[in-house]
């Protein structure tokens, strides 16, 4: 249920008053019985408004206005869809908001200029300091810090330790009075970063060290009346609503900052920071063994326990239950993790999800006892199957969620725990891409999960993925392939595996330049259904895999999937080529990364190269931040520039309508308001405040020794300064007296800061290096012992040259054992070798067929007796071993002067499969034998060789 409390903390934080609480109350209670989800639909709204209309007295005016106060924090805090008509009033209101600021333009350039004189004196002679320190403290917080609301700005000032060093700089933490962050828990808050100059970190951190109690916000508002109404400033006292218009107005005129930009800095709850990152750039030994490696279901007939013998399906996590009941006794043995299962992963979920609250415990306790799992868990019961093919799907799963909610039973514990499933399910490689926004509260403000990778950490992930020795070469290149889509195309999950041939095509002479149309396709369609193009500058190396990728289906249909094999279903596309990215990312980054973190990182990518267009940065503005080379070869001028050629058509950025740019972001990447793009998808602040700013300035000597924390006329700085600078230390004496200092605050942080770790991450590549490592790993030979690579080093060269097609490849693929691919065992190897070897001939092709120049196909051809141990081998390997998709013709080759056997019968009833034909065929002379031919799509050109060498290769095994 909504309530007047958040209602009102949100208004007063945008300087507005609302309507009294009665008032509210009642708008709130009508919006709860109208809407289940955040969303109000037109009928809904119009429901409430001939309610209000019905009202006969004055109170229908106040309603009104109530209303229009609730949906505006529904629309901007809970991310609720309104009805277009509500939504103009919501952004009638921004522009309101715009306005009122635009009549405190005098007062604030009263503001910035007697703050620059106060500034001077100050720096001049630190020590006597300002006459009210904290009015001071406050003042440099507004103008160099972030025009925040004072209820912001006392509980800044009410924290323990609000100064964090993060990310090359020093960051001011500001707590969220209601949580948003999807990280947020009693040992973490939720929180924003905001950029924390030099010189308001020295003042803000002495002010720390010599506060006694917490200021209050009356306390506050006295301190800047009292500061600002005094010389040199002059200004009437006035309310902290209208102090913050009055430096918003500041920063408005004096940064340059947009509407929107400011309604960010002025707003914490616009943005979540990110968490520090703790990763490891080598994958754990676990994840790179099982990666690639084909998920193995139980086989029907052997459930291993899936049933009990009652025949109830069998739980394993109530093994792992009782045996941490018994875990003292010594004879208690850990149950083994299960098998998935094709038509129901629950088994294996659940034991993931018991398991992890017995290692990690829950959500307040380290240590939980096996009763309380048990409780914990209690839902299992009353939940429907779920299958494999399901859960890879988003639609699917997040349907199957919803369905299961809704069966529980609310009154008791179970809706909760099962929540808490969800959520551990949320966090498995399999199933990441649940949602878990359909189960919370729609009153509630919507949570933002903020993590965000640079461009060397997505190209370290791209490395694992192409340098491993399981999978075959096109599911490595697929997967790479998949991530750089998805990161520099700032693509869903969904859109990366409906992308189809014909929806990507590179720029005319722009090697690294792509063009992506996302569309509705048979598979599904784009969230908001409707239709984008989406421009990918990426670098080179990432490219060649591109181009690769897009060579080898030069061929194909245009509606086939860009990264699959012919025939390919949506579902094993997910598991083979997006499932490998996630585990990558889990591996280096965390449980709590997702393959949708890609679209996150890609996004605040593209927002950073607009704004280094729109504020004209240089290329290293944000070298420090990022810490990150590689980074900064897509913020360069001539990258910038070229991500946004579609919109600049050959025009400099300065001859464009700049008021368009967040626009033209967020239509990229499918939203269609600026405001979603910025509420989940752009991370804190920290990156975003320094571009407002020059990179270097000049700096006083004053000033210089006040950030440096030297005593006042010290000659130390001299030093300093030779240090810093050696072009300082070559000039004369004189001459250096009149040198003004002209600095990053870069360059000041390494006399000040914790020294900072230099990144071990690769930061430059040639653009062959991917293509190589990928080939590296690819096997060289079409064959090793008894598997058959048919995805191999010679089959890619044929692919890009186009001497193998990837239809052709294809039909192979699908006939070959897929993904698991054609690996013979001993016992089936012994079956080839009793049907008396394999041969590999060319299918005669007639001089009249009706296509004469098709290219030849292949036939495997056995020769053998007809008896029962050939039949025993013939099963093993066509019935239901790794032959089994072929045709096959059997030929019995008896002699004209036997006497009618039994032979024939066997061949009909016991050998051929429905799909076989049976000959018979009369010899003068000689023994009955079995001629078996399994007839093969494949082109003679290309397998022969191959293919027979193979099975020579299991008879030498063999023998």
């Amino acid at each position: 249920m909504l309530s007047y409390s958040t209602i009102q903390r949100y208004h007063d934080d945008l300087g507005q008053t609302i309507e009294k609480r009665s008032d509210i109350d009642w708008v709130c209670q009508q919006i709860d019985q109208h809407a289940s989800q955040r969303k109000l639909s037109e009928v809904s709204l119009k429901q409430i408004s001939n309610a209000i209309n019905n009202i006969p007295t004055g109170q229908q005016r106040r309603l009104k206005r109530a209303l229009d106060q609730v949906l505006h924090y529904l629309h901007d805090v809970c991310d609720w869809a309104l009805p277009p008509k509500q939504e103009t009033r919501c952004q009638d209101s921004a522009l309101e908001w715009m306005r009122e600021i635009q009549t405190f333009n005098d007062d604030a350039g009263r503001v910035l200029r007697g703050y620059t004189q106060q500034r001077q004196r100050f720096i001049a002679n630190p020590n006597s300091g300002a006459k009210d320190g904290l009015a001071w403290l406050l003042l440099v917080l507004y103008i160099d810090v972030a025009p925040l609301p004072l209820s912001y700005w006392q509980a800044v000032l009410s924290s323990a330790d609000p100064i964090a060093f993060f990310e090359g700089q020093y960051t001011l933490k500001v707590p969220h009075p209601t949580p948003i962050a999807a990280f947020a828990n009693d040992n973490q808050p939720s929180f924003t970063r905001l950029t924390l100059p030099l010189f308001a970190y020295r003042i803000l951190q002495q002010y720390l060290q010599l506060k006694s109690q917490p200021p209050t916000k009356s306390i506050l508002l006295k301190a800047l009346n009292s500061v600002l109404s005094a010389q040199p400033y002059y200004l009437a006292p006035r309310s902290e609503a209208k102090w913050q218009r009055t430096f918003q107005s500041l920063w408005h005129h004096h940064y340059q900052v947009p509407a929107e930009l400011l309604r960010d800095i002025s707003e914490p709850q616009r943005h979540v920071a990110t968490l520090p990152q703790h990763f490891n750039s080598t994958l754990p030994l676990a994840i790179k063994k099982s990666l690639y490696q084909p998920i193995v279901f139980q086989r029907q007939e052997n459930q291993d326990g899936i049933k009990s013998n009652s025949g109830k399906l069998y739980w394993p996590h109530k093994e792992l239950i009782k045996f941490y009941r018994r875990k003292k006794n010594a004879s208690a043995v850990m149950p083994l993790v299960p098998s998935w299962t094709q038509e129901n992963i629950l088994p294996k979920l659940l034991f993931h999800y018991c398991e992890s609250l017995f290692i990690d415990g829950g959500i307040k306790r380290d240590n939980l006892p096996a009763d309380t799992v048990d409780r914990y868990s209690n839902f299992y019961k009353n939940l429907a199957p779920l299958s494999y093919q399901a859960a890879s799907e988003p639609d699917k799963l997040a349907l199957w969620a919803q369905q299961a909610f809704e069966t529980l039973d609310e009154k008791d514990s179970q809706s909760w725990h099962f929540y808490q499933f969800l959520r551990s399910v949320s966090q498995q490689p399999l199933t990441d891409h649940l949602d878990l926004s359909q189960f919370e509260k729609p009153s509630l403000p919507a949570r933002v999960d903020p993590f965000r990778l640079s461009v060397s950490q997505l190209h370290l992930v791209i490395k694992h993925l192409l340098s491993n020795n399981n999978g075959h070469a096109l599911q490595r290149l697929f997967a790479s392939v998949a991530a750089l889509l998805a990161f520099y195309g700032a693509l869903r999950r969904g859109e990366v595996l409906r992308l189809r041939v014909g929806d990507i095509r590179q720029v005319a002479n722009q090697n690294n330049h792509f063009v992506l149309t996302i569309t509705k396709t048979d598979e599904g369609s784009t969230k908001n259904g409707q239709t984008r193009h989406v421009y990918i500058v990426m670098p080179n190396v990432a490219a060649k895999l591109v181009r690769i990728t897009i060579k080898i289906n030069a061929e194909s249909d245009y509606a086939k999937p860009l990264l699959a094999l012919c025939g390919e279903s949506i579902a094993s596309r997910a598991s083979h080529y997006l499932y490998p990215v996630t585990q990558v990312l889990k591996g280096l980054f965390g449980q709590q990364v997702r393959f949708h973190h890609l679209r996150h990182s890609g996004i605040e990518l593209t927002y950073l190269q607009g704004l280094h267009l729109a504020y004209d940065q240089e290329d290293n503005h944000l070298a420090t931040l990022l810490d990150d080379k590689a980074m900064q070869t897509m913020l360069t001028k001539q990258t910038c520039l070229a991500r946004f050629s579609f919109w600049l058509e050959g025009r400099d950025f300065s001859e464009v309508n700049d008021s368009l740019l967040f626009d033209v972001i967020s239509a990229q990447f499918g939203h269609a308001q600026y405001a979603t793009t910025r509420r989940h998808y752009l991370h804190g602040l920290e990156r975003i405040i320094p571009l407002f700013k020059p990179h270097k300035r000049h700096y006083s000597r004053d000033e210089l020794r006040y950030i440096l924390d030297m005593p006042t006329g010290s000659n130390d700085l001299s030093r300093v300064l030779a240090e810093l600078c050696p072009e300082y230390a070559a000039l004369p004496e004189q001459a250096k007296k009149h040198y003004q200092p002209y600095f990053s605050e870069t360059q000041l942080l390494k006399k000040i800061a914790p020294k900072q770790r230099t990144s071990k991450l690769e930061q430059e590549w040639n653009e062959n290096d991917w293509l190589k490592i990928w080939t590296a790993y690819a096997p060289g030979e079409w064959h090793n012992g008894q598997v058959f690579n048919l995805i191999n080093g010679q089959a890619m060269r044929k692919l890009t040259t186009g001497e193998l097609t990837m239809r052709s490849l294809s039909q192979a693929w699908m006939l070959l054992g897929q993904h698991q691919g054609l690996v013979l065992d001993k016992k089936q190897c012994t079956a080839i070798k009793h049907l008396g070897g394999a041969m590999i001939t060319e299918t005669c092709i007639s001089e009249d067929s009706a296509r004469p120049h098709e290219p030849s196909q292949l036939d495997i051809v056995f020769n053998c007796p007809c008896n029962q141990r050939t039949l025993q081998a013939f099963q093993s390997l066509c019935h239901l071993g790794p032959l089994k998709s072929f045709n096959a013709t059997l030929t019995l080759i008896q002699n004209r002067k036997s006497l009618k056997s039994h032979k024939l019968d066997l061949v009909k009833k016991d050998f051929a499969r429905k799909q076989d034909t049976v000959l018979l065929k009369k010899i003068p002379l000689g023994g009955t034998s079995l001629n078996i031919t399994l007839h093969t799509p494949f082109s003679a050109a290309i397998f022969k060789r191959p293919l027979a060498q193979y099975f020579t290769g299991i008879l030498a095994i063999t023998t």
